[in-house]
């Protein structure tokens, strides 16, 4: 007789956030949504909104070079308000930071190195271009 031996069932454990350690601001933490396809779909109607918003702004006479900035800083705080999940081991204004404050009031540094990092996840990198 033979006997047959499966293995076993092993469910994929599959986390929605990422935990980044900040390299500004030694012992803060902050998670990083994982885009899925709705996720992509929500980021993707939010930007358009900022950018037909933005095109609105641009019918008036603002120079171009505060516009480009102005533009920037509007995709900088969407990637921050729909990317940033959650963040640890920060205080502003004696309150645990949270999204919102971040955005608000928190240091610029962060916000810049939260973007960089959201914006690392959204794209593929060139080998997964190749294999896609």
């Amino acid at each position: 007789m033979t006997k047959f031996i499966s293995p076993l069932h092993k469910d994929v454990t599959y986390s929605s956030i990422v935990w980044h350690d900040s390299q500004t601001l030694p012992g803060a933490r902050y998670a990083i949504r994982r885009a899925s396809l709705a996720q992509r779909i929500e980021l993707t109607s939010r930007a358009r909104e900022v950018v037909l918003k933005n095109e609105f702004l641009k019918a008036g006479d603002a120079p171009d070079g505060l516009e480009a900035a102005l533009s920037e800083l509007l995709v900088q705080k969407l990637y921050i308000e729909w990317g940033l999940s959650e963040i640890t081991g920060l205080v502003i204004d004696g309150n645990p930071a949270t999204p919102e404050t971040v955005v608000e009031k928190g240091p610029e540094a962060l916000t810049q190195e939260i973007v960089s990092v959201i914006r690392e996840q959204l794209e593929l990198s060139d080998d997964k271009r190749k294999n896609f």
